[in-house]
């Protein structure tokens, strides 16, 4: 049985699959204010239109209906084996992710992230289901994640939904290391500059696992 710590890494899907998925830009609802003059008011809601069109973009890497998964980066804490799941057929990094979940004899590996419950997860097997994957049995048990999942967010929470952090803030708070890039560049870094992006997966990683060693995690 391995031991994984994980990391999703998204991205938007092509612009030809946003543009059809755009919800409707409706003029009325811009607010004109005092303007009378017609090409002042046309052009104002031009501007509101692009604003529409830009926000929708730049959150679609966010959800599963916009966006895809680009890479996961996985840690095995037993060996410190470090390796990343990519390709551009989506399914085919899934269906990879989801054969090193599953561990010997049909048991699942253990495995932990930050905020794997409310993001990670989801979005793993809402593109799974997308593309007709198999998700392994016992990660979701009813309203629950499987006793086998550790989301260091969670544990940092302590139960109180309201405590802040990210892992960067956290790891800082810590003394354990700090980000190195931002993960909303991740999608087009990956694709221009894959060494750099492969050097921040791989730093996120390591401060996961730094931080349950901070925190005292043993999964």
């Amino acid at each position: 049985m391995q031991t994984y710590t994980f990391d999703v890494e998204t991205g938007p899907l092509a612009e030809s699959e946003l543009s059809a998925l755009l919800p409707p830009f409706d003029p009325a609802e811009v607010k004109t204010g005092n303007l009378k003059d017609p090409a002042k008011i046309a052009e104002k809601i031009a501007e509101a239109e692009a604003n529409h069109r830009r926000d929708f973009f730049d959150k679609a890497a966010l959800d599963p209906l916009t966006g895809r998964v680009v890479a996961i980066g996985m840690l095995d804490l037993e060996t410190d084996k470090f390796f990343i799941i990519g390709h551009d057929d989506e399914a085919r990094t899934l269906t990879e992710f989801w054969e090193a979940a599953r561990g010997e004899m049909g048991r699942l590996n253990p495995m932990m992230g930050f905020n794997i419950f409310n993001f990670d997860l989801p979005f793993l097997f809402r593109r799974s289901w997308k593309h007709r994957i198999k998700v392994p049995f016992g990660l979701r048990r009813g309203r629950y994640w499987g006793d086998q999942l550790v989301d260091l967010r969670d544990a940092w929470q302590l139960g109180d939904r309201q405590a802040r952090g990210s892992l960067d803030t956290i790891a800082r708070h810590l003394g354990v290391g700090a980000k190195n890039g931002d993960g909303k560049a991740f999608a087009e870094l990956w694709m221009n500059d894959r060494p750099k992006a492969e050097a921040y997966l791989h730093n996120d990683i390591q401060l996961t696992a730094k931080v349950a060693d901070a925190l005292g995690i043993i999964i």
